[in-house]
């Protein structure tokens, strides 16, 4: 049996922890030859070329990258890091899932994005929905043109009770 490729958008932030947590853990289950790509994306601005020389950006990559790479040897699973500069991180993570051809993307979502609050620009996908949830505008944009499964990773909500007193039509 052939393992999985799994490519995990990773920027050291709590939910992009957790998503790498689960794509090694998915990994493992298919322990013989799976692999885990993180991807670190620098955004340029269109002000620069985007092969603009970015030291700064760059290290932070490098390190986020380190620290994926770290998480990968640990759980003892084949890692692959991939550092970019491009306009926008969705699409790069998109070519990139479709140029490597990975089997599953695991994107981690902050609840500052979970839920659209009234007086915002609401992206595509929250639009379509008509559910209110706006993941923002980079997970809007791999949601909707991954070449493979997404997985979507958002830790509980803290507070619960924040929707005790709605109807559940409206939560």
């Amino acid at each position: 049996m052939s393992g999985i490729s799994v490519l995990v958008p990773f920027d050291r932030s709590p939910e992009a922890r957790r998503a790498l947590e689960i794509a090694l853990q998915l990994a493992r289950v298919e322990r013989r030859k799976s692999r885990v790509h993180p991807i670190y994306v620098v955004e340029v601005d269109r002000a620069y070329p985007v092969d603009s020389d970015l030291p700064q950006q760059s290290a932070l990559g490098e390190a986020c990258l380190a620290e994926a790479e770290a998480a990968a040897r640990q759980a003892r699973v084949a890692c692959d890091a991939i550092l970019l500069q491009a306009r926008n991180a969705g699409p790069a993570v998109v070519d990139t899932a479709a140029t490597d051809q990975v089997d599953l993307l695991v994107l981690g979502v902050s609840h500052a994005n979970a839920v659209h609050s009234s007086g915002g620009e609401q992206t595509a996908l929250a639009r379509r929905s008509g559910a209110g949830i706006d993941l923002g505008h980079t997970a809007d944009y791999i949601l909707s043109h991954a070449p493979c499964e997404v997985v979507v990773v958002r830790e509980p909500a803290l507070n619960q009770s924040a929707f005790a007193d709605q109807p559940a039509g409206e939560r």
